[in-house]
């Protein structure tokens, strides 16, 4: 009994100290006053008291206070400058030294890579916040009045007598794929200007279709010999859709992610393949990166959201009427649309026990194959050339046939295992 209450206790003390330097480590990078030793040595106060005494906490945090005020009045005295961002850091890893105390391991570390990963994209998010419009800024806003305050007014479950209309179910669509064409966004205008290839693949994981139609537009009005590389641009801009869907159906319905995986691998392997294979050979660089509009706005959330209820109507009407093909059809019909609404609507379903782990996972795939078809009219109405048309179509046409093979391939594999012919 001793034994373990000693292992217990210098676990605490472990990871007390491990939070402390973590944190530590990325205000010593930074060149402050305070730093590694400081910081954990303020986590692990916060510990002792804790396991001393809870009554003690409120003595160290007024020591920890009192420590906060004398850094300040002298980087005051010494630069006339305030250190407001370490000393609120070190007050708050005090407080996750009295949460390891309490025994919240995985809570507290959890809070301290968010810290430090804070700390540590100070640069990157300086720039990101500079450079938003007044609309983007609008929009940020708006995503967290719609995602917290309007979601959870809307009345669960379906609002007809038909059992077509899922309002609380399609808003939760829209904030999830709104929630990551955002964070990619956020990737796009921090790192996307560096390769115009890096910014298709960011930029389709917002959104693959206006990817394309932009990348087609600068056929017009970039330089000659610049179509292998909005070609390869394309490309990575499909397979980027392939990977958005695949983690829209992890988010609804993580099960479904079973079946497929062999069809996207293969479709991922070929592109990959399509597009580094010759690297390095005829390509140019675009002197300017591919533009997106924002991820979010009202236009748009309303937009998703009828678009997920429409399909999603269509996809019950389908399953309870025609069947599985039914629903495999409304899937593919749905990915000349809105793959992302789409891939949403099927995992709901899926969730709900209407379809099964196969389904769902099959219907994903054609929803994901049909977006990638409808991006060669959308390319070649963009572009205006019917010769890169045929030449993103040949490629497709060769993603599409691993796909196809992956589904085969899939397909005999699990009626292998159930013993059928």
């Amino acid at each position: 009994m001793a034994q373990t209450l000693y292992l217990t206790e210098m676990g605490r003390i472990t990871v007390s100290l491990a939070v402390g330097l973590l944190i530590g480590l990325e205000r010593e990078w930074a060149h402050k006053d305070v730093g590694l030793r400081t910081f954990a040595l303020a986590c692990l106060t916060g510990t002792l008291a804790w396991m001393i005494r809870p009554d003690l906490v409120i003595v160290s945090f007024l020591a920890m206070v009192v420590a906060v005020v004398f850094l300040n009045w002298r980087s005051l005295v010494k630069d006339r400058s305030l250190e407001m961002t370490t000393s609120i850091a070190l007050l708050a890893t005090h407080l996750l030294g009295i949460l390891i105390g309490q025994g919240s391991f995985l809570l507290a570390t959890a809070i301290g890579i968010t810290m430090t990963f804070l700390l540590a994209w100070k640069a990157e998010m300086t720039r990101f916040a500079t450079a938003l419009s007044l609309e983007e800024l609008r929009s940020v806003v708006l995503f967290g009045l719609l995602s917290f305050v309007i979601y959870p007014l809307l009345p669960p479950g379906y609002v007809d007598r038909w059992r077509l209309i899922n309002l609380r179910a399609a808003w939760l669509a829209v904030i999830v794929i709104s929630a990551i064409g955002f964070v990619n966004y956020i990737l796009l205008r921090l790192y996307g200007m560096r390769g115009v290839q890096y910014t298709g693949f960011l930029g389709g994981l917002v959104n693959s279709t206006a990817t394309v139609a932009e990348v087609g537009r600068r056929l017009d009005v970039e330089k000659e010999g610049l179509s292998r590389t909005l070609l390869d641009t394309m490309l990575l801009s499909n397979a980027a859709m392939l990977l958005r869907n695949g983690a829209i159906l992890a988010a609804f319905y993580p099960r479904g992610l079973l079946h497929g995986w062999l069809a996207v691998g293969l479709m991922m392997v070929v592109t990959f393949l399509l597009v580094f294979a010759r690297r390095g050979t005829d390509r140019v660089e675009p002197s300017n990166g591919v533009s997106l509009e924002f991820p979010f706005s009202l236009r748009q959330a309303l937009g998703f959201g009828f678009l997920f209820l429409v399909i999603s109507g269509g996809i019950n009407l389908a399953e309870r009427w025609i069947g599985t093909a039914g629903l495999y059809g409304i899937a593919f019909l749905g990915g000349l649309v809105s793959s992302a609404s789409t891939s949403a609507a099927l995992a709901i379903l899926a969730a709900q026990g209407r379809a099964t782990e196969m389904t769902a996972g099959v219907s994903v795939v054609l929803t994901s194959m049909a977006s990638l078809i409808f991006h060669i009219p959308v390319a070649r109405v963009a572009s205006r050339s019917g010769r890169f048309a045929w030449q993103l179509a040949g490629r497709s046409f060769v993603i599409l046939s691993a796909g196809l093979l992956g589904l085969m391939v899939e397909r005999l594999w699990f009626r292998s295992l159930a013993g059928l012919p």
